[in-house]
């Protein structure tokens, strides 16, 4: 991202055993580090490393609607229901980002290599995932419009 750029991907991502993740591609002889799947599963429902975040949903396996935007400053709101799950620091390496499942890839962007970012997530529907899920496990397949979110990388300075 320089100057103005803005990026904005989006697109359905397959949610199995309640998480998923952003992790980035490893450049060739790159130090071993750890990937989105190593991260803590302690119950947080963000966790972020180095060029990685593992998010928790609150439902088991679902549709979510993932949007990823790299901006010069925070949206004015991401919407009605929308909850911020928190902001944190976010170093990149090579720069080749995924939205990730425990199936693999399922979205990609690109942020700047060796940069640092602001990392905020918003979630809508997150504090009835579970109760919906619970009504919809075994009556419709694949479960969809449980949940919603926003990755927001902003620049670090």
């Amino acid at each position: 991202m320089t100057g103005d750029e803005a990026i904005r991907v989006s697109g359905t991502v397959s949610v199995d055993r309640s998480i998923f993740g952003l992790d980035e591609l490893r450049r060739d002889g790159e130090e071993a580090r750890p990937f989105w799947t190593d991260l803590p599963m302690d119950g947080a429902l963000v966790v972020v490393g180095h060029g990685i975040a593992r998010v928790l949903s609150r439902a088991q396996s679902h549709d979510v609607s993932v949007v990823v935007e790299v901006r010069c400053g925070l949206p004015d709101g991401p919407g009605e229901g929308f909850e911020l799950l928190g902001s944190w620091r976010y170093r990149t390496g090579s720069g080749d980002q995924l939205v990730c499942t425990v199936d693999g890839p399922a979205l990609t962007f690109r942020l700047r290599e060796d940069s640092g970012y602001m990392l905020h997530v918003w979630c809508r529907g997150g504090d009835t995932a579970a109760a919906r899920f619970d009504e919809l496990m075994g009556q419709v397949y694949p479960i969809t419009g449980l949940e919603e979110y926003l990755f927001v990388f902003t620049s670090d300075g």
